[in-house]
């Protein structure tokens, strides 16, 4: 087990006002639950202290305020940061993937855990120390490829299952009226 603070920084996103001119995406939690943030997320004039918070493919986003704790990686191809209800964790260590972090983070025995930590009540907080000290196992690169696939089969499961929940459904209701209409 590997204590996350030994493998990756960990960053408190940052302050900015949005403008309507700005050129740099501001990240927030509500942006990286969506299928295209950089769509709808607020824009930001560039300054040169952002450079050290500009986001890079493979970093990732960990919701820090707020209810909803959920790490998404950033594999975007636009110039952004994130805001100050997000952390930004970046490896750096070739040991770990950003993959297989984030499939571990959204564990629900993990997220559980962080919520433990948690302080505040109307706007639940995460102190930056609780995500450092969360210990990660670390197998080798192989088996953390295997994880995220059948995590990733898993998810399509699940999805495969509501869609086929939704038209047995809708066939249901629809043999239903037709019973009433005859």
């Amino acid at each position: 087990m590997t204590k996350l603070k030994d493998i990756a920084e960990i960053r408190s996103g940052i302050f900015l006002n949005s403008s309507p001119t700005g050129t740099i995406s501001y990240l927030q939690m509500k942006d990286i639950m969506m299928d295209s943030p950089e769509k709808i997320s607020a824009m930001v004039e560039y300054k040169p202290r952002m450079e050290s918070n500009m986001l890079r493919r493979g970093d990732l986003l960990f919701a820090g305020k707020g209810t909803t704790y959920l790490c998404k990686i950033f594999n975007l191809d636009i110039k952004a940061v994130a805001s100050t209800t997000l952390y930004t964790i970046r490896l750096h260590s070739d040991s770990i993937s950003s993959e297989y972090l984030c499939w571990y983070l959204n564990l629900p025995n993990i997220v559980n855990e962080i919520k433990a930590s948690q302080i505040g009540s109307s706007t639940p907080l995460i102190h930056k120390s609780t995500l450092e000290n969360i210990e990660i196992p670390i197998p080798d690169h192989n088996t953390q490829k295997k994880v995220v696939e059948i995590s990733e089969l898993q998810k399509q499961e699940a999805h495969l299952l509501d869609a086929i929940a939704e038209k047995r459904t809708n066939i249901i209701n629809q043999l239903l009226i037709n019973e009433i209409n005859k």
